[in-house]
């Protein structure tokens, strides 16, 4: 695969997911996917998230943050890293320092390890 179709891809790739989601209407009856979920029986800190983004990409942003409350957050990061690629594969801008990449996933996952645990103190957990 040439490196010009590789970005194209991979640039492509969160368009269509969006389209996808938009498209796609999420049910609580559907099937459960999470394997931390099938194992526990409770949702992960991520569980609602797939939910939150397919609302959110339909505009429905109080169902989309009751599904997650981090969706704007995790979709802030996704388009600044969609964005940040895009002006990489184009000019020839330096990469991110790691340790601010770091401090972002890190940031990220204490952040949702934080609300899953208020959630699972306040019984707002998404249905497994």
């Amino acid at each position: 695969m040439t490196t010009t179709l590789r970005t194209r891809l991979l640039m492509a790739a969160p368009l269509l997911a969006v389209a996808f989601l938009a498209a796609y209407d999420p049910s609580e009856n559907g099937p459960t996917l999470c394997p931390f979920a099938l194992a526990t029986g409770t949702a992960c800190p991520g569980c609602g998230m797939t939910r939150a983004f397919g609302y959110l990409a339909r505009g429905d942003l109080f169902t989309a943050l009751r599904y997650h409350p981090l969706v704007l957050l995790i979709a802030i990061q996704g388009v600044a890293g969609w964005g940040w690629f895009a002006l990489r594969s184009r000019r020839d801008l330096k990469p991110i320092p790691s340790r601010l990449t770091s401090a972002i996933l890190v940031g990220t996952a204490i952040s949702l390890i934080v609300v899953w645990m208020l959630r699972l103190w306040a019984g707002g957990l998404p249905p497994v």
